[in-house]
């Protein structure tokens, strides 16, 4: 793998990218994690394969792991994020590694790239005592800082294109289908 501008494998992205469009079937894809418990309100997820038409589109050994803590007024012993604290990392993350991949696609060079993100909750939803409060968050607000010498409109475009085109970012403004399943196994 050769990495291009910006540190970003460019060929690896333009190779997905022309396989997806001959064969718009490959960009269908599942993604599987399995989260465990690991006492109080400990969990440890990790993040496995893709798969697409049925099969590994990765290989077996990528395997990342992210612990997910609660406060102790929410059960927990603060020893990690918790998962809407992670939610939102995620989202960050995504912002900041699509716009360093746009600007790659872009021919802008960058110096430094970061995004500072803040989100309003109200715990009154989550602990149940006013129906009408949401129990998640219900605004999310960032800011992107850019450095770079190339002219201000060509590395706005890198930052507009993920606004439009986050996954994390669409599938926080969109409602997405949820479906459970639930297994009891005797102990």
């Amino acid at each position: 793998m050769a990495l291009g501008l910006n540190d970003v494998d460019v060929d690896g992205m333009k190779e997905l990218d022309r396989k997806v469009r001959e064969n718009p079937a490959l960009g269908k894809r599942t993604v599987k994690l399995r989260s465990t418990w690991q006492r109080g309100v400990k969990a440890l997820v990790e993040v496995g394969t893709h798969e697409v038409l049925g099969k590994a589109a990765t290989p077996p050994t990528r395997r990342f792991f992210v612990t997910m803590d609660a406060p102790a007024g929410l059960g927990g012993v603060d020893a990690a994020a918790t998962a809407a604290e992670t939610m939102l990392a995620a989202f960050a993350g995504c912002i900041t590694s699509g716009i360093a991949a746009n600007a790659a696609l872009f021919d802008v060079s960058i110096e430094g790239l970061s995004v500072e993100m803040e989100a309003d909750i109200d715990f009154r939803g989550l602990l149940g005592h006013d129906k009408t409060v949401p129990n998640g968050f219900t605004d999310i607000r960032y800011t992107v800082t850019i450095q770079s010498p190339a002219p201000t409109e060509r590395v706005q475009r890198c930052k507009e294109t993920i606004d439009r085109k986050s996954p994390v970012g669409d599938t926080l403004a969109r409602p997405v289908n949820i479906t459970s399943t639930f297994v009891h196994q005797r102990s």
